[in-house]
This record gives C-alpha cells, sequence and structure tokens, in this order.
C-alpha cells in the first residue's frame, strides 16, 4: 500500500489539482477507479447509509469503519482517502485510529475538530473541541504514522472565521492539507485566498454554492483535492429507487427504461476472469 501513498504525494507534486470521488463501498470505488480518476476519497454519510441503513450521526465505529476501508483500499490500486471522523475519541484514541487506517492501506487520512460522537454538518450543527485539542490530536497522528508519506487533512468545522483561524493552526502543526467546508460562494472563492497551505475541497451537488464551476474551475481557485463526496451515493440511489419503482408495477423488468448492464459485462468489470485464471492455475478447473 506504500506504492499508493507515493502515488498520491507524487500526483500533489505534479499536478495542480486532484479530482478524487466520493466512494463508500468496494464497487463504487471500482467503478470510479475504471473510469479514470487517480484518487478516491471515502464517504462517511455513504458508508452510513450503505452499512447501517441510517443518516451520518456517528454510529459506525472504528472497527466497522476500518474493515470496509481495508476492503475498498484492497480492490483498487489508486489511492483512497479514508475519513478518521474525529479519530473515535481523544488523541491517544487518535494514536490507535491512525495506525488501524494505515494498515488499512490508505493513502491519506481526514481528521476533523468535532466533537465525538461527529455528525454530518446537514444532520445537526456539529460542535467543536478546543483548537489546543485538535492540535494534540494533529501531533499523535502525526507521530502515529510509520509512513510519513500518508498524508494528514485536518478538517475544521468551526464557524467561518474562527475556522480560517483553525487552518492556520492546524497548518502549523503538521497537517499536510486542511478542509473548511465553505456555505456559500463568497466563502468558496475566499477560502484559498486566505488559508496559506494546501486545501481539499468537498462539494455537495445542487447547493448553489458552486454556481457554475467545475472541479477544474476549484483547482484554478486554489484547492489542491476536489471531491463530490455524496453524489455517487445519490445518484446510485436514484437508480435503484427507479428500477425497484418499476418492478413493483409491472411484475418484471422486462422493459425497463433505466441504464442496465449485462450480466456477462458485470461479471467482466468485476474481474470474474481472473477468478477463472487462478481457479485454473491452482487446480480447481470445475469451479
Amino acid at each position: 500500500m506504500k506504492d499508493t501513498r507515493l502515488k498520491l504525494r507524487k500526483l500533489l507534486s505534479a499536478r495542480k489539482y486532484i479530482f478524487a470521488p466520493g466512494a463508500y463501498d468496494c464497487l463504487s470505488a471500482k467503478v470510479i477507479e475504471s473510469t479514470g480518476f487517480e484518487a478516491i476519497t471515502m464517504s462517511h454519510t455513504g458508508k452510513h447509509g450503505v452499512i447501517l441503513g441510517q443518516p451520518d450521526t456517528g454510529l459506525l465505529d472504528i472497527n466497522e469503519v476500518t474493515t470496509n476501508l481495508k476492503n475498498v483500499c484492497h480492490a483498487v490500486n489508486i489511492p483512497v482517502i479514508g475519513d478518521a471522523e474525529g479519530g473515535f475519541g481523544n488523541a491517544l484514541n487518535v494514536v490507535r485510529t491512525i495506525r488501524q487506517f494505515e494498515q488499512a492501506g490508505c493513502a491519506g487520512v481526514f481528521l476533523k475538530d468535532q466533537q465525538q460522537p461527529t455528525t454530518c454538518s446537514y444532520v445537526r450543527k456539529p460542535e467543536v473541541i478546543t483548537a489546543r485539542e485538535m492540535v494534540g490530536k494533529i501531533h499523535a497522528a502525526l507521530d502515529a504514522r510509520t509512513d510519513e508519506d500518508m498524508i494528514l487533512i485536518a478538517r475544521t468545522d468551526a464557524p467561518y472565521e474562527e475556522a480560517l483561524e483553525r487552518a492556520e493552526m492546524y497548518l502549523e502543526a503538521g497537517a499536510d492539507m486542511v478542509k473548511i467546508a465553505p456555505k456559500t460562494h463568497e466563502q468558496l472563492v475566499e477560502i484559498p485566498k486566505k488559508v496559506n497551505g494546501q486545501l481539499h475541497l468537498g462539494m455537495l451537488p445542487h447547493t448553489g454554492i458552486a454556481d457554475g464551476l467545475n472541479a477544474k474551475d476549484f483547482g484554478d481557485l486554489g484547492y489542491k483535492i476536489v471531491s463530490y463526496p455524496v453524489s455517487c451515493l445519490l445518484a446510485h440511489t436514484a437508480a435503484i429507487m427507479d428500477y425497484f419503482r418499476y418492478l413493483k408495477e409491472h411484475d418484471t423488468d422486462e422493459g425497463f427504461p433505466g441504464n442496465f448492464i449485462e450480466f456477462n459485462d458485470y461479471l467482466d468489470f468485476i474481474g470474474v476472469e481472473e477468478v477463472k485464471k487462478a481457479s485454473l492455475k491452482y487446480g480447481l478447473d470445475k469451479v
């Protein structure tokens, strides 16, 4: 997995920006990789949906998250940035969290300054720990990682002006990158001008904040990694809703007007030929 960490570091050095969509399981990650993207960010909202069938309210524990992350990292050959939320506790918990994330194979880690349990800001307004405590968590994360190529992205959910101050503190503490979620188009444009360091941007669809801008535009503004963390989840949910509504109404999926991959094409995509070759190699010719 060190190769993907080096790959991400090289991409950060070579590219003006990196477009890294959000995945939440192995299948979504493999689709992202197959369509030509060079990195993936993990969506905690998506993981809560596919694992628990619930909104992101911090209910997933560290073992559930790291198992999901490990599976995704082993399913693809491009860098995966995992979401460690608030580190699942205090700075001492962060040490264990970073070690488990590193063992899972991720190339980078998000760490946020929310109080535990963390939550999606669109579910309820998050409360933040002190900047001093978050700096301690950043120091713990940096001490815990054994591979310095694994990047640390520190996210702040503090109010905007305070978030700008915290971003500088977190960069000074050693974070490789920071993340502030803009609430307006004006903030979106202003943040790269006010933060002296690399920035991650996660954009939600249909909020009006982007105001017609795309990933390249965000890179031009000064964001280093651009993600659409939940768009895949929303597209996936809409697609299966359409399918099951049709199935319920017609008692068959014959004639379904939506996109439908052929079963053999799915088998090719998911890697059945590699399994067949391995079966023959290891004497399982009847498998």
